[in-house]
């Protein structure tokens, strides 16, 4: 895929899942790789995503207070890719 097609797929997936903002630092001018991971996390479901969240809380907690504090992380900008890669991240090792 070229990566304006990444682009294109990433923007229809930021609106069916009610985005606001998009996720911050992908844009134009981030690499195909960025956008692939950010295209994986909003394909994640909403189940897998709740999952993901409690494995920050078991290693995390200040930090899981912090991004149920600030609203809906599934719609929000920057903590639903930081669940999806931290948890992935945790998850792998």
């Amino acid at each position: 895929m070229t990566k304006n097609q990444l682009l294109d797929e990433y923007n229809k997936l930021c609106e069916q899942k009610g985005m606001f903002t998009k996720i911050d630092s992908i844009n134009g001018n981030s690499g195909k790789d960025e956008i692939a991971n950010a295209i994986d996390c909003l394909k994640c479901t909403d189940e897998k995503l709740d999952e993901y969240l409690t494995v920050i809380k078991q290693h995390f907690p200040s930090t899981y207070k912090k991004i149920c504090t600030v609203g809906n992380y599934k719609t929000h900008r920057f903590n639903r890719l930081y669940v999806y890669n931290t948890a992935k991240l945790m998850l792998a090792e």
